[in-house]
């Protein structure tokens, strides 16, 4: 029996998740015209982005290195202004990315760093720093052992007993332990969203929920949909989560994020999509890049029928 609550999702949508909609194309359309090198009409898109919906702090960054690419200082000065003041907190990377060369020549550059601590006091006050804090702990312990996962692999090989251990016993038991702490804080405070405790730390929520058995996924994907409809969670997210719960009750997925290990080709290979012709202007309109270039990115293999 098809999942026909999600399918339904895609198809009704309320007022606010247009908007973010809209909004997530525009953001896909500034990109790819930033990686075409076309700054001039990148930084326009990003305009119109910010007008349809508050930008993200990583937007709002990536809307500055257009617009000093482009030659637009004054313009490039506030994005970065409204980078930090949203949450940007990759300050030593700011002072050396070659994007924003031209805004190191500019006599507001040593003014604009004077003023980051106070920007980023203004951030910091207005979240609940003591579940931030909580959330991004839980997010390193989850992100640790997965970044030391293709070392385990590289050195014992992905069939050896090594390999299986460490990703049925050791990784399930710290999935197990960050799982229980990271429903606590669902349970007692919903699903929160980036204005409560910041970019990094909602991002969390997604991604220990994405890796939580299926029942606890089906419990909270209602709690993410309010979350991204209101603009407190990417879209993206709701897309990676909707389709591991469709892959994982055998059903066609609607964005193609999801891909299973093929042992003999050695590789992942991307679960099937249900009408897969039109899968790019689903994924665009959620903030997720072409299925084509997913896969050459991620090393997938793709298979469109």
């Amino acid at each position: 029996m098809k999942n026909v609550a999600l399918l339904i999702f895609i198809f009704v949508l309320s007022a606010n998740s247009v908007v973010c909609q809209t909004y997530n194309e525009f953001v896909m359309q500034a990109k790819e015209l930033y990686h075409a090198k076309k700054y001039q009409e990148s930084y326009k898109v990003w305009d119109k982005a910010f007008n349809v919906h508050t930008g993200f702090a990583s937007d709002y960054y990536d809307a500055a290195c257009a617009s000093a690419l482009a030659g637009k200082t004054a313009i490039a000065f506030n994005y970065l202004e409204q980078a930090v003041k949203n949450g940007w907190e990759d300050i030593n990377w700011m002072k050396k990315d070659s994007d924003l060369a031209s805004l190191r020549e500019s006599k507001k550059w040593s003014a604009f760093f004077l003023n980051i601590p106070k920007m980023k006091a203004a951030y910091l006050n207005s979240l609940n720093i003591d579940l931030k804090e909580k959330l991004e702990s839980l997010r390193m312990q989850d992100q640790t052992i997965r970044l030391i996962l293709p070392d385990v692999e590289k050195r014992f090989g992905r069939e050896s007993k090594e390999y299986t251990w460490f990703r049925k016993e050791l990784m399930l038991r710290n999935d197990s332990i960050v799982l229980n702490k990271t429903v606590d804080v669902i349970e007692q405070y919903g699903w929160l969203g980036i204005n409560d405790v910041g970019e990094l730390a909602n991002q969390t929520l997604w991604l220990i929920i994405q890796h939580a058995p299926l029942d606890i996924q089906k419990k909270y994907l209602p709690l993410l949909e309010k979350s991204v409809n209101e603009g407190q969670s990417k879209g993206w997210y709701l897309a990676f989560l909707q389709d591991r719960i469709l892959m994982r009750e055998g059903e066609k997925q609607i964005y193609g994020t999801q891909s299973l290990w093929d042992k003999e080709r050695k590789k992942n290979v991307i679960w099937p999509i249900a009408d897969y012709k039109t899968v790019n202007q689903r994924r665009k309109e959620v903030g997720l890049e072409s299925i084509e270039k997913y896969a050459e990115n991620s090393g997938f293999i793709y298979e469109p029928q």
